[in-house]
């Protein structure tokens, strides 16, 4: 594409500027030369004008999330109750109750930027709850035209959007919290290490403000099943995590896959190195992909040398 005059670029915006040449070429030879190679042509004008259609305007927040309470309203009732969190999270209740939920959203982004997630999203991310399973239900097929993939709820990036039916418990809400974090905070980490930190807190508690951990739950029974088998011990082990592809995650061993890295870091979180692990490996994931060096560096051994102390933790449990 021929490079546009900057006077032809001002001119679209408003703005009259004296035309500049090229000061490492021969100056013009007289200023009839000067003028007409400074001329714009027609196709120009039309490729300037493109561009400047094309250049998405600057994001704005503010006017994001009036849109999407406009947005939602419409979709799931008048009545829906909206706070933001943190700046960026629109809470959104078509109960008109916001209650627990909202409650138990503010307390664990409190916890999950005290020290453990460090870059927020930069922009909207909105959280729906729905009190029961069937408004819950109609909204995936409003959007989708197709039921929830699951019964509980989910993280939607393409829309940056949690959706949950909060009546069977709250823990999905922490879970799927997790995602658009570890997407704006570490957007390159492995499906096992996103999956196993929003896991840790399907069951969690608040020991005090700014802090959030996660207990034993509906998980552990299928990884100490496993552990205690010779068919499958080689499955549920550190190594085996920690050479996981993102396709191999979302296998026929999901579940299993899920359990192991959920108890992986509620292990490094027992003795407080999950959030150390966790740093390390996103800031040298260019020279660790797989993140055991990150594991060497704070537990000062490999997964391999600590994949039966682990196991014996699990157990224990």
């Amino acid at each position: 594409m021929p490079r546009v005059p900057r006077c032809l670029l001002a001119s679209l915006t408003g703005f009259v500027l004296a035309c500049s040449g090229n000061s490492a070429g021969p100056a013009p030879a007289s200023s009839t030369q000067a003028s007409a190679s400074a001329k714009p042509t027609p196709e120009s004008i039309v490729e300037a004008k493109d561009e400047a259609a094309a250049a998405p305007p600057p994001y704005d927040l503010a006017a994001d999330l009036d849109a999407r309470k406009v947005d939602l309203g419409a979709r799931v009732g008048k009545k829906t109750k909206f706070e933001v969190v943190d700046d960026v999270f629109l809470i959104a209740a078509p109960s008109g109750q916001l209650g627990a939920s909202a409650v138990v959203t503010k307390q664990a982004l409190k916890a999950y930027f005290n020290g453990r997630f460090t870059h927020k999203p930069e922009r909207a991310i909105a959280v729906l709850l729905f009190d029961q399973a069937p408004p819950y239900e109609a909204y995936c097929q409003s959007v989708w035209k197709k039921p929830c993939i699951t019964p509980y709820g989910v993280y939607e990036p393409e829309i940056r959007t949690v959706i949950m039916n909060a009546g069977p418990g709250i823990g999905t809400l922490t879970h799927e919290l997790v995602h658009p974090l570890v997407e704006a905070d570490f957007p390159e980490a492995p499906t096992w290490i996103n999956e196993g930190i929003a896991s840790l807190y399907e069951a969690f508690n608040f020991p005090k403000p700014g802090e959030i951990r996660g207990n034993k739950n509906f998980r552990h029974p299928a990884l100490l099943a496993a552990l205690k088998s010779k068919k499958d011990r080689p499955y549920a082990s550190l190594p085996t995590l920690f050479a996981m592809s993102d396709t191999d995650f979302r296998g026929p061993r999901e579940g299993l896959n899920y359990a192991i890295a959920r108890y992986f870091c509620q292990w490094m979180d027992s003795q407080n190195q999950l959030w150390p692990f966790y740093h390390s490996f996103r800031d040298h994931f260019a020279t660790d992909p797989t993140g055991e060096k990150a594991f060497l560096e704070v537990m000062k051994k490999t997964p391999a040398d600590l994949d039966e102390t682990w196991a014996k933790w699990v157990r224990a449990l």
